[in-house]
């Protein structure tokens, strides 16, 4: 159901608009979350001012969403198709409780049977308020075989770097790519970002924080069994085209991510997975 009252589509996005005076924009390429904002008109989500907006290139910021490969976990190209991939506005409406809802799907097609033979069918639920942002991503099997995939929502918060910490990690077992993809374990109670970071955290079934100087956010999953932990530093963004050299001041990428164990689907059945993100002003 579309609701013309608190949707506004425009060149392929859609602005919605919670009771609180909340809002989120959402490019239906890669039904991308691009913005949300609180009633104050402060930005929680971290956009790269670089992005090409080419309908063959994918956003750089906000919430992608990572299917049916998380980055090059396999033979696919990185990070999969869906975040490239046209979608489909379901719904758009207002909750009992004065959030916002929108709804967008993508089915297989040939393009995408060209690389992933399977029949799939997507929905990306995106729940909002001002204290809110819930991201779900259903996973359907619509054909006769099984299929496996990984995947996540690759959520980069708008952050001072400087000034972050993330809390939450300490005693996980996670792989660190920036060291050969070695498995450790994560022994310091507090992560200060202070160089080129890039861990897949396993089996997370606790929150993590990201406390800043005017707020934290409170960071939670379910269904997703993993959490990546992505900042580029200085070294990385020179390789990124879509990155200044400086945007890894602004950001802290917190991942819900399906990684180490592939979610293996049956035909008719579904998976479904889950991030909320809780903004917390600090007094």
């Amino acid at each position: 159901m579309l609701n013309p009252e608190n949707l506004q589509e425009t060149n392929d996005f859609i602005i919605a608009i919670a009771a609180d005076g909340a809002r989120v924009e959402v490019a239906l390429h890669g039904a991308h979350v691009c913005s949300w904002r609180g009633p104050d008109g402060v930005e929680r989500l971290f956009m790269s001012p670089l992005n090409s907006w080419r309908s063959d290139a994918a956003i750089r910021g906000g919430i992608p969403v990572i299917f049916p490969q998380f980055a090059s976990e396999g033979p696919l190209p990185k990070h999969g198709f869906a975040r490239l991939s046209a979608w489909a506005l379901l719904e758009s409406s207002r909750q009992l409780d004065g959030s916002g809802l929108v709804r967008l799907g993508l089915a297989d097609s040939e393009q995408t049977r060209q690389v992933f033979p399977y029949a799939f069918a997507l929905e990306l639920r995106i729940t909002f308020s001002g204290q809110n942002l819930n991201t779900e991503l259903v996973v359907t099997n619509t054909g006769k075989q099984p299929f496996a995939f990984t995947c996540a929502l690759h959520t980069y918060l708008d952050a001072h770097v400087a000034e972050a910490a993330l809390y939450g990690l300490q005693g996980y077992r996670y792989r660190d790519s920036v060291d050969n993809r070695r498995i450790k374990i994560a022994e310091e109670e507090t992560l200060h970002i202070a160089e080129e970071v890039d861990r897949v955290y396993f089996a997370v079934d606790k929150p993590i924080t990201l406390s800043g100087r005017k707020q934290s956010m409170i960071v939670t999953q379910a269904g997703f069994a993993d959490a990546v932990v992505w900042n580029p530093w200085e070294n990385g963004c020179a390789k990124i085209a879509d990155l200044k050299l400086d945007s890894y001041r602004h950001f802290v990428c917190i991942e819900a991510a399906a990684v180490e164990h592939p979610v293996l689907l049956a035909p008719g059945a579904s998976w479904s997975g889950a991030q909320n993100l809780e903004c917390v002003l600090v007094a």
